[in-house]
Formats: C-alpha cells, structure tokens, sequence
C-alpha cells in the first residue's frame, strides 16, 4: 500500500520533475566551464628523424599550446613542462609524410586536474631526403672602414672551411657560409675575435663548432705627397761675401705615414745649398739637398741644383 503510494508521488508530474533535473544538469555543467579558464603560449617543437635522413622542407620550429582548466591550476604551470614533439623515425625511406604533434607534461604540468591540452598545429607534412654532408669555404663578412690614416691590410679566418650536414637538396646549393658581420669602422689597431659563422637555415647544421677564429691586420695608411713653395736656403756661406741673388722655390716629394704626411706645413721644408766652398765673389751652380724632417722620407726634390751670384760684403 505505502509502494503504491510513493510509485505515485514519484511519477506525479513526471514530465515537470525530468525538466527540473535536465535543467540542474545543465546549470551544473555550465558552471564548470564558466569557471575554467584559457592560457595560451608557445613552445618548441623537437623533430625526431631516422638515421641517414633529414628533413628537407620548412616546418614550425614552434607550437601553440592552449591549456584550459581551473586558473588557479594552470597558470603555476611551467612552459618548459610541457614538451611538443614529432616522430619520424618509423620512416626509412625519403618521401613525404604527415605526422602528428605529439604533447608530453612532466614536472609542474603533471597530476593537474582537469586540464585539456590543445596545440596548433595538430599534425605537419615533412619531406625527407637522404642525409648529405658537403665542405664549404667561409667568407669573413667585413664591414666598415677603419679611422682616417689606417687601413685593412690583411685578414685571415681559422678554419677556413666547414663541413656541414642536411638534407640532400638543402646541402647542394650551398657553396660558402659568411660569418656574423664584423665591423672595423674607426679601428686604429690589428685586433684578432671568435665570429660565428651564419648558416642558411636551421634545416643545414655545422659537423662542429659553427664559428672561426678572426683576425685582422691594420696599419698606417702610407701616403706621398709633393710640396710647392718650398724654400731653397744658402748655408755656411763666409761672413766677407753675400747673396747678391735668392734662389727661386723648390718642391719635395716625401713619404710617410697619411697622418704624419698631413701633419706637415711646407714652410717646414727647406731644400740647403752649401755655400761653404765659395772664397771668393763670382757666380757658382751648386747642388741642392733636402733638410731631413722627423718621420718623412724624402722620394724626389726640385730643382737639384741652383746658381748663385756672390759679392764682397
């Protein structure tokens, strides 16, 4: 009787009571997704290839990884604890194949709960190619001039060639490999560095160390240069006579470093005549020669040689 009685109660507006309980479900569900959360960043992606083969097509050397669950949970979550990778490695023959994008959690990512993990992009098409490994010579990438008065003389790179690795088509394209840019605006000074040599793409790696040992040689800038109005000075010349005529200007052509050189004032140039033969009055040709001057070389002068009228005093 008290059966009968609850059967009764307990499908009495039937309908109305299975509405209430969708709608609680409903609320409940809605509930907890309102109250997840998104956080989203990037990650690398590791590639994994077979022995004698390599990828040979662009591929993202990133991801995006979407976590959603309670924020509280997922954002003391690490980036490096959760891993992307793909694996080639069933594949022992070239050709193109699709793989998928495969997530790992460790550390900080583990034992969170819930927690859904999405990444982007779900799968990626690689092509892969026989292995190659090819020598290439390296070019220093020299820029800038050095300061006024210097200049490059010598530059040398050890080693000067490097082996690299990669897919069959990527290698053989490849014929030299230049170095990061080296500037030599300004120097005054040989100076030796450690550059790193730039490959093409990440697709090519370096067998070794992807870098050389530099070194550059600079030195003063030689420069010649003639010099007009350069005067020509009787010397030694007995106090009983005199000059009667001055020798007309010469010229001097030295040599010397471009600083040194510029540094010079043609009054500071003379060529000498030496009258200390001369006894008595009369007229003389006489040879000229250069006063020496503190860093210079003097190449060439005019005249050689000069004529002078000499008098009683």
């Amino acid at each position: 009787m008290r059966a009968s009685r609850f059967t009764r109660l307990l499908i009495a507006d039937l309908p109305v009571k299975v509405i209430c309980l969708a709608a609680a479900v409903i609320l409940l569900l809605f509930h907890r997704v309102t109250t997840l959360s998104d956080r989203f960043f990037s990650v690398p992606l590791d590639v994994s290839t077979p022995a004698g083969l390599a990828v040979a097509s662009s591929f993202p050397k990133t991801v995006r990884i979407t976590l959603r669950g309670a924020s509280d949970a997922i954002f003391p979550i690490l980036e490096e604890d959760v891993q992307a990778s793909v694996s080639l490695d069933s594949h022992r023959t070239p050709g193109v194949y699709r793989a998928d994008v495969k997530v790992d959690r460790k550390g900080t990512a583990q034992g969170v709960e819930p927690l859904e993990i999405r990444v982007d992009p779900q799968t990626i098409t690689f092509t892969l190619e026989p292995l190659a490994e090819k020598k290439v010579t390296l070019t220093p990438d020299v820029k800038g001039t050095p300061a006024y008065g210097y200049e490059l003389v010598q530059t040398d790179l050890v080693p000067s060639t490097l082996v690299i690795r990669g897919a069959k088509s990527r290698v053989a394209s490849i014929a030299s490999l230049p170095t990061e840019e080296i500037d030599l605006t300004g120097r005054t000074s040989s100076f030796a560095a450690r550059v790193k040599i730039l490959l093409p793409n990440s697709l090519v790696k370096a067998a070794g160390d992807a870098a050389a040992d530099f070194r550059a040689t600079i030195q003063e800038t030689t420069a010649q240069h003639y010099f007009d109005g350069v005067a020509v000075t009787p010397a030694n010349l007995s106090s009983h006579l005199e000059l009667k005529n001055m020798p007309p200007a010469g010229r001097i052509k030295v040599q010397g470093s471009q600083l040194a050189v510029d540094a010079v004032h043609p009054e500071q140039l003379s060529l000498a005549v030496d009258l200390g033969a001369v006894h008595r009055p009369g007229t003389y040709t006489l040879p000229t020669r250069p006063d020496p001057v503190a860093g210079l070389i003097v190449l060439d002068w005019e005249p050689k040689d000069v004529t002078v009228t000499v008098a009683a005093r």
